[in-house]
């Protein structure tokens, strides 16, 4: 099969840094980690393994992150247990081509999507630790185990997984649908777990897709609240007002933010700001030291700032907010099990009140149209054009890119000449 990966060899880490010093090029050239080329799939290594043939998939931060090297040796999550290979692409939609003699829930040409790495049920454990007893799948506590391995991602003709590694997407559905179910879950994820009050103020840092989808359920999920964003970019804001926000923060200068929030604010010379009111929740989906730094000053007294942008990289950052205003700073890891209270909106969304899977919650929503993620898709490449994607996301400005996707399908005359134009816009 044809995939996309990223080779933990330490030499190629080191000649792409040295060399991106001088050309950003260096990121997708020959001696780079980020690897494109045909590898065997192999036959199921496992009797509960399934084989996907993949359909549409997401460009995501967590893989150009990877791709440009952007982790720290430094950080916590580097000394985990790391694989040679890393197969690119979380957001996918494929079907199912070949299953094992012992595959209890999925058959041949169930659409699927990808919705977990390994864990205590992919790897037979039994009882399952306390993170996966309380279906937070993504914490999981035996997740480095040793064990079969998947074979390709997102960025692959195919993939090879666990039959609990996948969600069944409903028919409702439509591909692009299907393949932002993950991001979708994502954003319900980190505001189910740090919601506004009703009619309350919440900000969002970062105008990318992550932050217009945290609108987007912001929206869904409280009505009622005022949201305000503070894009990364001005091409955004048609999108932010699009996704439901009904304030553009366009300065990081605090006293905007106080004038929107209504909190009074102060300054000295030497830069230190404070805000008297505030904010009552701000999801910072960027995570960089800058970004942090206005979530932290900008909230209210006992308010939350949500950490969801996930970089790998040491902060600098004043923290006397959090002690100072009593300010709680959370931290979301991607999706899990909600608490779900059932009864919202006009049928409740399907969904039954109680533990409700991330997953479930968003492929309901998305049936119902209360979250439009496909709106966010500005760009599609076939996936062998998958450098001209990921260059692509990486300058989003210059190409006004929000959502990029990699196309696997047959596509029409008029998908494959949009395909090329955006291809010349890039190669231009």
């Amino acid at each position: 099969m044809w995939s996309a990966y990223y080779d933990a060899n330490p030499a190629r880490a080191w000649s792409t840094r040295l060399l991106g010093a001088f050309s950003r090029r260096a990121y997708y050239g020959p001696l780079a980690p980020f690897r494109a080329r045909s590898i065997p799939s192999g036959a199921l290594p496992g009797r509960r393994w399934v084989r996907v043939r993949n359909a549409l998939a997401g460009v995501s931060d967590d893989d150009l992150n990877l791709i440009h090297l952007a982790a720290s040796p430094r950080v916590s999550p580097m000394a985990a247990p790391r694989r040679r290979r890393t197969f690119l692409g979380r957001e996918v939609v494929g079907e199912v081509a070949e299953i094992g003699p012992d595959v209890e829930f999925l058959r041949i040409g169930d659409r699927v999507v990808y919705q977990t790495d390994q864990c205590c049920a992919t790897e037979n454990v039994e009882p399952p630790c306390a993170q996966c007893a309380a279906g937070n799948y993504t914490l999981c506590e035996n997740r480095y185990l040793p064990g079969p391995e998947p074979v390709g991602g997102g960025w692959s003709d195919e993939m090879v997984l666990h039959e609990r590694q996948l969600f069944l997407v409903p028919d409702q559905l439509s591909d692009e649908q299907a393949a932002l179910i993950a991001p979708t879950a994502s954003a319900l994820h980190a505001i189910l777990r740090n919601q506004p009050p009703p009619g309350g103020q919440a900000l969002v840092i970062g105008g990318g897709a992550s932050g217009l989808l945290l609108i987007q359920a912001l929206r869904a999920l409280q009505p009622n609240s005022a949201i305000t964003v503070r894009p990364t970019h001005g091409f955004q804001v048609g999108f932010a007002t699009q996704s439901g926000a009904t304030n553009i923060l366009e300065s990081e200068d605090g006293a905007a933010a106080a004038h929107i929030s209504g909190a009074k604010y102060f300054k000295t010379r030497l830069g230190a700001e404070l805000l008297v009111g505030g904010f009552d929740v701000v999801y910072d989906s960027l995570g960089s030291a800058n970004s942090l730094q206005h979530a932290l000053r900008w909230t209210r007294e006992g308010g939350t700032v949500v950490l969801v942008g996930r970089r790998l990289a040491p902060v600098d950052a004043d923290l006397t907010p959090l002690w100072h205003r009593e300010i709680t700073l959370a931290g979301v890891q991607a999706h899990g099990t909600e608490n779900w209270p059932g009864g919202l909106g006009p049928s409740g969304w399907g969904v039954d009140g109680g533990r409700v899977s991330s997953f479930a919650l968003a492929a309901a929503m998305l049936r119902d149209r209360r979250i439009a993620p496909e709106r966010l898709i500005t760009h599609r490449f076939p996936l062998r054009e998958v450098r001209r994607a990921v260059a692509t996301a990486q300058d989003e400005a210059t190409h006004r890119a929000v959502k990029i996707v990699l196309d696997m399908r047959a596509m029409s005359d008029y998908a494959r000449e949009g395909v090329q134009s955006q291809a010349q816009e890039v190669a231009g």
